[in-house]
């Protein structure tokens, strides 16, 4: 998974070249302040990010936000996502999750043609290879349950798992795990609790300064559903970057701060059989671990 760092070439132009100065005039307008710099942020693939810093009149009263436009084919069909970020926002904003906080809006793109979202700007930086593993482990896991304990109102919208990709996979020395995987997604989901989810939590959206978690991103696909989504697709990741033995000490951590005593593996399975696009060894080690364990 590159999270935006090797984009195709005309991925690249959409997400990472200049801001159109349609949109920048929009900025200031619902600022009231002059767009000094735009610089395109490194990450997710489904949304132009780029990190504005913007200054009175007179120079004075500088600031650093983040202008998010969704420029991809795909908001057509998921039109409701940009309003659904700033419901995330909204819920979080008295919450101890350090989440964005909503500057301006235009969700239907009235101004330039795609939808725009400008945010605060948090502190810090992705780290995807600590030097203390087991702590950094910790304060994601600590981060995850923060968020399922925000309240969330009846009314937001509920998850359901992502349709598979190609499975199974071409590549997979595993075939039997990956038709289990697809048995499962098929099948009845095991009863757990409706939580908010992030719905895409992974230490790629987690921002650190000075030891600690300083911020949480990309909330377009913010729900409410089982907590073990959530947990699941960290869990894939973590296996992906550091093995398998890392993504099994956080369900460790996970079980021991919840108080439960285990863990269905149709979790692992219906979120993965979404991700078998490209090959990855690791994580066709993980699907042959959860479907021998279902």
């Amino acid at each position: 998974m590159t999270y935006g760092f090797d984009l195709p070439a005309d991925l690249h132009r959409q997400l990472r070249g200049e801001v159109p100065e349609a949109a920048l005039r929009w900025v200031e307008e619902q600022t009231g302040r002059r767009v000094v710099t735009a610089e395109p942020l490194d990450g997710g693939q489904s949304a132009a990010l780029h990190r504005l810093t913007v200054s009175g009149a007179d120079g004075e009263d500088v600031d650093s936000l983040v202008l998010q436009r969704f420029v991809l084919d795909w908001i057509d069909e998921e039109p409701w996502a940009p309003r659904n970020e700033l419901l995330a926002f909204e819920l979080l904003e008295n919450s101890p999750v350090p989440a964005p906080r909503t500057v301006a809006a235009d969700p239907d793109g009235l101004n330039t043609g795609s939808p725009m979202v400008l945010m605060s700007a948090l502190p810090g930086e992705v780290i995807w290879d600590p030097p203390e593993l087991d702590r950094w482990l910790s304060a994601l896991l600590q981060t995850m349950i923060t968020i399922h304990r925000t309240p969330r109102p009846a009314t937001m919208r509920d998850w359901s798992p992502y349709p598979p990709e190609e499975v199974p996979p071409t590549w997979t020395r595993h075939r039997w795990a990956w038709e289990r995987a697809i048995t499962a997604y098929e099948g009845d989901r095991p009863p757990s609790e409706r939580v908010f989810l992030h719905r895409d939590f992974h230490p790629g959206n987690v921002l650190w300064q000075d030891g600690s978690v300083s911020g949480v991103v990309d909330w377009v696909s913010a729900c409410a559903g089982p907590p073990e989504e959530d947990v699941a697709l960290c869990r894939i990741d973590l296996a992906r970057r550091h093995g398998q033995p890392v993504a099994d000490r956080f369900l460790d951590l996970w079980l021991q701060a919840t108080g439960r005593r285990e863990y269905d593996p149709y979790w692992d399975l219906v979120t993965a059989v979404s991700m078998g696009g490209d090959p990855h060894p690791r994580l066709d080690e993980f699907v042959r671990s959860a479907a021998a364990r279902l």
